[in-house]
């Protein structure tokens, strides 16, 4: 198997919260050298990363998968020193509380950034109207706690400041891996899986075809990034890559850990395309789950498919257990599925005296 816990924990560690993907990016350029001159790759205004795979001149189909996580934005510091924040992106604010995080602030010699450790605090349960409890805190009854006194609090820190959850990087049994972020770090991590498998036909420059990579930002805010970065492609094909749910309690209909990525369809996408990568899966007895959809399913794919004059646009899904929370579960061969139908479609565009 290609997937790896080791390659994977490379790409989810390096931060990337919504609107400033800009250190992910750049290390996402440096990965993407193993495929493609860097005069093919650019970081655009938006933090998108964009590279070009093989002669331009070729039909294009464009891979993409957004590289945004969830994250939190200081709104006010309190007198007493205390932060209140509100969040980028649907951050699911029943795991903030006594969760820790980092906050991201200008260093003092305003080169570079500092972090420093939060943590997520509301009313101690003792001191809660009776009744209240049990309930979920809004964003307004949620304070973060930096440890700093509060005129320091007021040098250090700004509105506008972000902060992400600190959360590990677990290597679980049974080849699983749990950690924030996975949507849709491991997507980004799955197409550049699935480019490693077609390393040698990319080399040899065996394909009758372009492939445009974009790793796009600010999708949990509306797919910004995604629209900007398929215009400026203006790809003949897209297929997108992103996350959906995974059976556990409470979630029943719904993909399942273990089993395959999801050949998704729906009225939105071409058909004639996800039938295509549906074959091209067939022939090679890749494992893969199919699910059906009657409109959008809330990904960048809803945005790329009316782009310029429209694209032919399809979405591969990775399932993943516990989404929006600091421990997404993912199965590392679920990724390796994605990669190996990616590239499985790609290799359907080999030239005929390599066939």
């Amino acid at each position: 198997m290609t997937a790896s816990f080791k390659d994977l924990s490379e790409v989810l560690k390096i931060e990337s919260e919504c609107g400033n993907e800009r250190a992910f990016a750049e290390k996402m350029t440096e990965k993407l050298l193993e495929f493609t001159d860097k005069e093919n790759i650019e970081i655009d205004r938006l933090n998108n990363v964009i590279a070009y795979i093989g002669d331009r001149s070729k039909p294009v189909v464009m891979l993409s998968a957004h590289q945004d996580e969830l994250s939190l934005i200081v709104t006010n510091i309190e007198e007493n020193g205390f932060l209140r924040v509100l969040n980028i992106g649907g951050t699911d604010r029943r795991t903030l509380l006594s969760s820790e995080g980092l906050l991201k602030i200008k260093a003092d010699n305003e080169d570079g950034y500092e972090l420093l450790p939060v943590i997520f605090c509301n009313t101690p349960p003792h001191l809660l109207k009776p009744g209240t409890a049990n309930n979920i805190p809004e964003y307004k009854e949620l304070f973060v706690d930096t440890g700093l006194p509060a005129e320091i609090v007021k040098q250090k820190v700004r509105p506008s400041d972000r902060i992400y959850i600190q959360a590990p990087i677990t290597e679980l049994l049974n080849n699983r891996v749990a950690s924030k972020a996975l949507d849709n770090k491991l997507c980004v991590y799955a197409i550049l899986t699935a480019l490693k498998k077609l390393k040698m036909a990319i080399k040899h420059n065996e394909l009758d075809v372009c492939i445009a990579v974009l790793f796009a930002s600010q999708e949990e805010v509306g797919s910004r990034g995604a629209r900007v970065g398929t215009y400026n492609i203006n790809p003949d094909e897209a297929i997108i890559l992103d996350v959906t749910f995974a059976k556990q309690p409470g979630v029943s209909d719904s993909a399942e850990l273990g089993k395959g990525a999801v050949i998704e369809y729906s009225t939105i996408f071409d058909k004639q395309l996800t039938n295509k990568i549906k074959k091209a899966a067939d022939n090679k007895n890749l494992p893969y789950q199919l699910w059906a959809e009657g409109v959008n399913l809330g990904t960048d794919a809803d945005m790329v498919q009316i782009m310029r004059c429209g694209v032919k646009t399809t979405l591969i899904s990775v399932p993943i257990r516990n989404m929006h929370t600091p421990v997404e579960v993912a199965d590392l061969s679920d990724v390796e599925s994605a990669a190996d139908i990616v590239a499985a479609y790609i290799e359907t565009y080999l030239k005929e005296d390599v066939k």
